[in-house]
């Protein structure tokens, strides 16, 4: 087995652990304290400017726009820039893809439900926007996307993965995702943009 697949492996048997973990005793306490707690404070405000950075809308006109300027101005993608734009803009337009058919298979009910209607878990089935909570669209967007961009100029991965946690984070503070929800789009996210780096890449650049 090579390495990433070893990696992917691992890490999806530990995010179902850890997801089964918070769905079943932490998911709906965590939620319940944030929307008690800080609704009508400024934190709900901040988050939802940072959520905001990983907006679906946002990005995929992004990608439309990327994917316009290569064929305009590198169709042959013979520049090494063109090469990793490319590479971006696939990444996380797989990783959408990924999203919405996993939004609707699982149709989780968001966390307005519980505190509206008293209602959790899984209905299965569904693209209504209140009952596709599970996995965060903006959390898999954004690492995703900050995964790509840290596997290109390394030496800013720190960064890159920070602003991903802190868009994470704040699709809990808004009580708009779970943090299973979050813990999820993550792990997604991350390998989408992995495994499609392989792809672009080779093998023999895959991170240790």
């Amino acid at each position: 087995m090579n390495n990433l697949l070893r990696k992917t492996v691992s890490y999806a048997a530990i995010t179902t652990v850890l997801y089964l973990a918070l769905f079943i005793f932490f998911d709906k306490p965590v939620d319940l304290w944030f929307h008690n707690t800080f609704s009508n404070t400024w934190l709900p405000h901040a988050g939802t400017y940072i959520s905001s950075l990983a907006t679906g809308s946002y990005i995929e006109l992004g990608i439309v726009l990327c994917l316009v300027l290569i064929i305009v101005s590198d169709p042959g993608i013979k520049r090494r820039g063109t090469r990793f734009l490319l590479y971006i803009c696939i990444c996380v337009a797989i990783a959408i893809v990924i999203v919405d058919g996993l939004k609707y298979l699982l149709g989780r009910y968001r966390p307005i439900m519980l505190f509206e209607h008293n209602l959790y878990g899984l209905h299965f089935f569904s693209s209504d926007w209140s009952l596709n909570s599970t996995p965060s669209g903006h959390t898999i967007r954004a690492f995703s996307l900050l995964t790509a961009l840290s596997m290109l100029y390394r030496r800013y991965t720190g960064v890159f993965i920070s602003i991903a946690v802190l868009i994470g984070i704040s699709r809990v503070a808004v009580t708009a995702h779970y943090p299973s929800d979050v813990v999820f789009g993550a792990f997604i996210g991350i390998f989408t943009a992995l495994w499609t780096y392989r792809y672009f890449f080779g093998r023999y650049n895959e991170p240790k």
